[in-house]
Order: structure tokens, then sequence, then C-alpha cells
């Protein structure tokens, strides 16, 4: 499976650039600058609709045929195990730029205004999934098991469900719906890859569905870096894409034939 675990990672990325190409060129051409309203069937925004569509579907597509033929280990220190200590290197490289993300967003919005109860759970539980990052990777590299692994393992999926939540309260009386769907897509498919992570740490193998989740975040998680938000939570998407990347990389490595 390693020329799977080459190819796989790098479509979702070059799709990906290829949306955030199209994502950008849509946010400047069809949006009114006046009321904010976007144009309606304008062809970019049809063409970024049927790349995202492509994905979605070939992304399930490579999930099922895969899965059909591969099998994962129920352990997640086995199903996520490094070739090298490369893939805890740049876990902890990306975690500790999550960290950062953190403190950056506290920043923003201290200078902007008071932090509410909603910021203050948002960057805690955006702690603990940069911590859980780090943690998960230095587990699968030494093969840790236990309930310290089963705890960071569902710590991510919580903040992404949390941060669904707001983006959707954020946006409740937003009449246009292009101009956040694609943080939700991107959101929703971080959740979505965490949660079937974690699967593993609780010994239920899901391969198929660890597949199309991690290749669906990357390619939304690239695309939304053309949207009009602040420099943190930029880096949490681009940092969530890389480490959904990374992961997917080192689980086809680690898939067997199902006769093995």
């Amino acid at each position: 499976m390693r020329k799977s675990a080459v190819i796989l990672p790098l479509a979702a990325l070059v799709a990906g650039a290829l949306g955030l190409f199209v994502r950008r060129n849509e946010l400047t051409t069809v949006f009114d600058s006046t009321t904010g309203l976007a144009e309606r069937y304008a062809p970019v925004t049809v063409l970024l609709i049927g790349l995202s569509v492509a994905v979605i579907v070939l992304s399930a597509v490579a999930g099922i045929v895969i899965a059909s033929r591969q099998q994962a280990e129920k352990d997640y220190s086995r199903a996520f195990t490094p070739g090298g200590f490369l893939y805890v290197g740049a876990s902890f490289v990306l975690g500790v730029g999550w960290l950062a993300a953190v403190v950056l967003q506290y920043v923003r919005l201290r200078s902007v205004g008071i932090v509410t109860l909603i910021d203050w759970i948002f960057m805690l539980l955006a702690t603990l999934s940069a911590l859980s990052v780090i943690i998960l990777a230095l587990g699968a590299y030494t093969r840790r098991r236990g309930a310290g692994m089963v705890t960071f393992s569902v710590l991510p999926s919580l903040f992404f469900c949390f941060w669904l939540i707001i983006l959707y309260k954020d946006n409740a009386t937003n009449p246009v719906l292009i101009d956040y769907c694609y943080e939700s897509l991107a959101i929703a498919g971080a959740a979505l890859s965490f949660y079937f992570g974690a699967g593993y740490a609780f010994r239920k193998a899901k391969p198929g569905w660890t597949i199309f989740s991690y290749l669906v975040t990357i390619f939304f998680c690239v695309v939304v870096l053309a949207d009009n938000i602040g420099l943190p939570i930029r880096l949490m998407y681009g940092i969530t894409g890389a480490v959904s990347w990374i992961n997917l990389n080192v689980f086809v490595k680690n898939l067997k034939g199902k006769n093995e």
C-alpha cells in the first residue's frame, strides 16, 4: 500500500490547491462588496461545488475499494505506527503550531473586546486537541495503550463538534450559505476523521470511513484557507489539514491484506 499512501494524500492536496484557487476567485468576483450577497449560479460557484462533490464521491470510492481489499489493525498504536521518528517530530511541530494559534486567538479576542465563556471553552478544547496530536503520535511511536490514549483520542472530535456549533451560531442569520459552507464541511470532516481515528483506541476499525474522512478533511481544510478568516483560525485549518495528511499517509502504509 506504499503507492496508495503517497498517491491518496497527494491527490487530496492537489485537489485542495485547485479548490483554493477557485474559491479565491469566487470570493473576489461573486460577492457584492456593498450587500455581501452572492451572485446566483455563478460559473465559478458551480465549478467549486462540482469539484467538491467529485472529491467527496471519489474519496468514498477510494475508501470502499481499499477497505474491500485491505484491513487495519484494531489498535491505535498499531494502526498508526510510524516508520520512524519523523512522524512524531512533525506531529510535535504541528501541535506546537496549534498551541501558538490558540495564543494568537486569545490575543486577538482581547484586542477587540471581552473574552466570553464560549471563547474560553473553544480555546481550552483547542489546547487539549493540540496536546492530543502530540501525545497520540508519541503513543503510536512507543506502542502505548490504555486509558490515556483513549481519552486523548476523543478530545479533538469534541473540539471540532463544538467549533461546528459555534460556526452555525455565528451564521444563524447569514442568508448566504456559500459564505460559510466550506468552513462547515472542513470542520465536519475534521470531526469525522478524528472520530474514526479514535475508534482504533477503542479497538473498532473502520478503514474505509477513516480514509474517506481524511481525504475530505485535507481537501476542505486547504480550500477554506482562501476565506476571509483571522490568522489564528487560518492556522488551525492549515494544521488540521496537515495532521490529516500525515495520519492518512501513515494509516494507509500500515494496512494489510485481508489474508495476512
